[in-house]
């Protein structure tokens, strides 16, 4: 899928700029990896499933949907219960700032983890990992799709707020505000994104999430200058235009 480019001005502000690779915290990370950013995420799963899990993420982080969703299944594969892998897969199918939505695989991917939200649930190893599949399900749950992300985002407000530490919480509730902004690009709701992954971005300047998400909330003419410090500590720009557009 290629998403439409929702701004162009902070890409050309940095056009200037030579900006630094990052390296993923993976457990068995591969030199591929290494542009991804940095991510940590404690779950339940098992070792095998590690680094495919945390590759995952960090793709997901950069819109790099089609293969996060292939290193979720891998990790999957490895670990047939580890519900935060479907979880992972299920959100590759929300792509949030171009409002695109593939419902049937998202649910089909949670269906492979239990056949009700409940089964589901029981298969999470931790209450904050009942958390985030609570909020997957509300995404793809009843409902039209406005109303869904609505929801959703409340979700991610509620866990944001009971993990303020969680960095792949706030990014994620961030997101989930962007996702909200049906009628076109509403500047305060934009704004209170920002606001959210500015914080994120001075406490972990490395990660995938804060960085990419800060530039896409100030993505404008008029807010694009608060970004250009993300953008330099974000990628190389090839690699950045990609995750920006390539999912």
């Amino acid at each position: 899928m290629n998403p439409g480019n929702p701004g162009n001005f902070l890409l050309s502000l940095i056009a200037t700029f030579t900006l630094v690779s990052l390296g993923i915290l993976a457990p068995t990370a591969h030199a591929s990896d290494q542009s991804l950013g940095a991510v940590s995420f404690a779950n339940s799963g098992s070792p095998a499933a590690q680094a495919d899990f945390l590759t995952g993420l960090a793709q997901l982080h950069n819109f790099q949907y089609r293969q996060a969703a292939e290193a979720f299944q891998r990790a999957e594969s490895r670990d047939s219960n580890f519900a935060m892998a479907y979880w992972g897969e299920a959100m590759t199918y929300n792509h949030a700032v171009w409002q695109q939505q593939d419902l049937p695989a998202a649910r089909a991917a949670l269906a492979k983890l239990g056949a009700t939200p409940g089964a589901r649930a029981a298969k999470a190893g931790t209450p904050r990992e009942k958390a985030y599949l609570h909020a997957v399900e509300i995404l793809y749950g009843e409902g039209d799709k406005n109303d869904r992300d609505r929801r959703y985002a409340l979700a991610m407000e509620q866990l944001h707020a009971t993990y303020p530490d969680d960095i792949d919480a706030t990014c994620f509730y961030a997101l989930a505000l962007l996702g909200t902004s049906h009628a076109g690009r509403d500047v305060p709701t934009y704004m209170r994104a920002a606001a959210l992954m500015e914080e994120a971005f001075e406490q972990h300047p490395q990660h995938p999430g804060a960085a990419h998400y800060l530039i896409h909330s100030v993505d404008d003419s008029v807010h694009a200058p608060l970004g250009l410090r993300a953008a330099n500590a974000s990628h190389d720009l090839a690699h950045l235009s990609r995750a920006r557009h390539v999912g």
